[in-house]
């Protein structure tokens, strides 16, 4: 069935013309992952299907009765609001029917009438039909997913920071479960454990989802079909961002290959025209001058191929120098603390020549601490950090700032590079800075804009060691290519931080994963890391009940504690699957209860208890499975 569908799409901002007959169709169930140069009309076309915009041309269906959710603005909420009350406002429907229950319920206890009971069954089967009693259990999962803990959840809203916003409005967004999604970046602000979690959410989404991302592994992961906003139109890939890549350059080679051709014919026959004109006067042979024209009217009648644009690489790689140290980094027994928060504590670590290594972990764990001390910009509060000798290391921070802001970017490069302006200028434009931004003063600059500039003044310089913090940040995918297309040619050591899997998989050949103040390290790429945290998570989990199953294979007595452990373990379980039976039966006995009022009620307070029972005996499973 048809989710969307666009025809011939025409919008204009001014005279702006930022989509030029549009035109594709999605069909219910699919991921579509929407692609384009910045200011290409990505953004534009979200609100279109959102209808948060018009159009000025063409049409736009969306299946009857759809509902449509947009990741975009922060809607404005009470100023009391928290974190919790923002989630629970995506079951606003719910919450409704929820208090009118509650209303006949005081009603009840005073007097039953049929009409009120018949009132309260047809609410209470709504409500159980709408999920309605999974409310909590669905915020819960949401907020483990994505890291809201108590702390944040609690919080007011309107106190967050953007980042934090938008993080909690995905989380609301995916309550909502509308039939269409329609997600602007959505692994921004996430942790690579929160976005491998929204990577299983979309393999159980029922719904369409429609995605604008820079994170070229998680399009992989997700979508089916690719969409890109080229010059105003759509063109389609029936595949991820992998078969996106290898298509789009089959499709150029193939453009080009047909164009040369055209382009080879129709200097043959201009050639050929010409000749004629010159032959018609010589011989003052009208009949030869027709023929001429002839072949030029030919020339004019033919189907043109459109020369095909292939995006202008940066010309740059990084200088470098060489250097006789085995040894890049070496530290010892580190430790920071903000406050009373311990962020790294008794540290070792050594890095080598020529290693790759990404430090990984999750959102405050003290990456980029770390890599503060390794630069010398935040002073260890004990331990030891030492660079070998003859290191020279350039460092791209994850927030790019410059001393003087208020410089244009050609100024900035004449300092920092001490350059001429003409030199400089041709060094902008290799780096893609055109003639007219070179002017731009570096404050007015976006993100990426100053991630581009310290690039360019970094790759200048002698360098042996690179640390990159969140080093993709702000880019695009064709500067994301670029940056990956000159780091190929760096020969020396390379530390980074980044979350970008696409980027961690091409160039870490170690990986250093921060836990509780430390390190534990991965001798391989991203795959070989994840492959190995998911065995490690295998035999956490199931260590307390295989330690004892082996010893009982064994023949070898288990101690009085581990015995006791195992036996309660199993107890526990066939008691938890006994009372989820009992629950699945209560739920169809509800169900065929209809207007039954005093069955209802009893079924609803026995289903409460079993759920509280399960609860507790959850926590002491989980309790005897940490032993």
């Amino acid at each position: 069935m048809i989710e969307i569908g666009l025809k011939n799409l025409e919008k204009y901002y001014g005279a702006n013309h930022v989509l030029k007959g549009v035109t594709f169709e999605i069909m219910q169930g699919e991921r579509i992952g929407l692609l384009g140069k910045n200011g290409a009309g990505k953004t534009t076309l979200f609100k279109i299907l959102a209808g948060v915009e018009g159009i000025d041309g063409g049409s736009k269906m969306v299946r009857k009765g759809a509902t449509v959710g947009l990741l975009d603005q922060i809607p404005d909420f009470p100023e009391s609001y928290t974190v919790y009350d923002v989630l629970y406002s995506a079951f606003d429907d719910l919450m409704k029917i929820h208090n009118q229950m509650k209303e006949l319920e005081k009603i009840m206890e005073k007097a039953v009438t049929d009409a009120v009971l018949r009132r309260y069954g047809n609410l209470q089967q709504l409500f159980e039909a709408k999920d309605g009693y999974s409310i909590e259990g669905n915020i819960n999962r949401i907020c483990i997913g994505l890291k809201i803990d108590n702390d944040m959840a609690s919080r007011e809203f309107n106190k967050l920071s953007g980042g934090e916003k938008t993080r909690i409005m995905l989380g609301r967004l995916m309550l909502e479960k509308p039939d269409i999604l329609l997600l602007d970046e959505p692994t921004n602000h996430l942790d690579l454990s929160s976005i491998e979690w929204l990577e299983n959410f979309f393999s159980e989404y029922k719904g369409t989802a429609i995605i604008i991302s820079h994170d070229r592994y998680f399009l992989d992961k997700v979508v089916n079909r690719i969409v890109e906003i080229v010059d105003g139109k759509a063109e389609l890939y029936e595949g991820n961002y992998s078969y996106y890549v290898k298509e789009k350059q089959q499709r150029y080679e193939i453009q080009l290959a047909k164009y040369n051709e055209e382009q080879k014919k129709i200097k043959q026959l201009e050639e050929a025209a010409k000749r004629m004109h010159e032959w018609a006067k010589i011989a003052d042979n009208g009949a030869m001058h027709k023929r001429a024209f002839s072949i030029e009217k030919r020339i004019e009648r033919m189907e043109k191929t459109d020369k095909p644009v292939s995006e202008r690489s940066i010309n740059g790689g990084f200088s470098q120098c060489d250097f006789s140290s085995k040894d890049v980094v070496l530290a010892k027994g580190l430790k920071k603390y903000y406050g009373d928060k311990k962020v790294i504590e008794n540290l070792d670590l050594l890095i080598r020549k020529n290693e790759n290594v990404a430090i990984l972990g999750d959102n405050g764990s003290g990456k980029s601490t770390l890599i503060k001390i390794i630069t010398g910009e935040v002073k260890p509060d004990g331990g030891t950090i030492k660079l070998g000798d003859s290191m020279r290391f350039a460092y791209l921070p994850q927030i790019v700032t410059f001393d003087n802001p208020k410089l244009s970017i050609l100024e900035t490069v004449i300092q920092e590079l001490n350059m001429q302006e003409g030199p400089a200028r041709s060094l902008m434009a290799k780096y893609k800075f055109k003639q007219e931004d070179v002017h731009k003063t570096v404050e007015n600059l976006s993100g990426g804009e100053k991630s581009r500039l310290r690039l360019c003044i970094m790759m200048q310089k002698d360098v042996n060691l690179l640390i990159l913090d969140e080093p993709t940040n702000h880019l695009d995918i064709v500067s994301r290519e670029w940056l990956e297309s000159a780091l190929e040619d760096f020969s020396g050591t390379l530390v980074f931080v980044s979350h970008d899997r696409y980027f961690i998989n091409k160039f870490a050949s170690r990986i250093c994963e921060m836990v509780d103040g430390n390190i534990e390290d991965y001798y391989g790429d991203y795959e070989y890391y994840k492959e190995r945290k998911a065995i490690k998570q295998e035999q956490k989990e199931s260590l307390p009940v295989k330690k004892e199953k082996v010893k009982r294979e064994k023949g070898e007595k288990p101690n009085k504690k581990e015995d006791d452990s195992y036996k309660k373990l199993e107890e526990l379980e066939n008691l938890i699957n006994s009372l989820e039976e009992k629950l699945k039966d209560i739920n169809i006995s509800m169900e065929n209860s209809g207007d039954d009022y005093e069955a209802l009620s009893s079924l609803y307070d026995e289903k409460t208890t079993i759920e509280e029972e399960l609860d507790t005996l959850y926590e002491q499973w989980v309790s005897l499975n940490d032993i």
